[in-house]
């Protein structure tokens, strides 16, 4: 059955040539089963791999795939970050006019973990959970430790940690800072 020409060779592509092979099988399997529409993201960000010159072979494909999901499971944010990565990809190929193939998904991991705050569910349950009176303390306590630090964010931002060295809540802006600098480093 024939199923289109390539734009390219103008070779005709029929789907007897894609399941004869094991691994393009097996390919267009997983590609057909990912969700969140992920297989035409996937599908395209695959096309990054390819050499120049040559064809990228169903087998390399196929790992490839293999490897992404390993990674990550389909989801919107998967998805997400495939099309942003498609898209920076071919961008920047049009523009330096070097076309050099991705040899990993170093990459996406970097747009991947750039979107995912944005992808952040908070899930709620209807049931209402009575805390005790300490840990009703200790949540306002941490409410009114993180609204110090930001006040003190803002006000450095604004005057310089000079300015800022007598207010109230300066020493925990001052641990928060420290916290967030081992985070860093390590």
């Amino acid at each position: 059955m024939k199923l289109c020409r390539c734009p390219i060779c103008h070779s005709d592509l029929t789907l007897e040539a894609l399941i004869e092979d094991d691994s393009g099988r097996e390919l267009l399997r997983m590609i057909t089963e990912m969700t969140h529409d992920c297989g035409r993201y996937a599908t395209a960000y695959l096309g990054l791999f390819k050499p120049p010159k040559s064809t990228l072979s169903s087998s390399r494909a196929l790992k490839l795939l293999q490897s992404l999901l390993e990674l990550y499971p389909c989801s919107n944010l998967l998805a997400h970050a495939l099309a942003e990565t498609v898209e920076n990809v071919r961008k920047n190929r049009r523009e330096t006019g070097r076309v050099e193939p991705l040899t990993n998904h170093n990459y996406l991991k970097k747009v991947y973990e750039s979107n995912k705050p944005h992808f952040a569910v908070v899930r709620s349950e209807n049931k209402k959970v009575e805390l005790s009176s300490e840990e009703k303390q200790a949540r306002k306590l941490e409410e009114k430790r993180i609204a110090n630090i930001q006040y003190i964010e803002r006000f450095v931002r604004l005057r310089g940690e000079e300015a800022c060295r007598n207010l109230h809540g300066f020493s925990d802006w001052k641990a928060w800072q420290q916290e967030k600098a081992n985070a860093t480093t390590n």
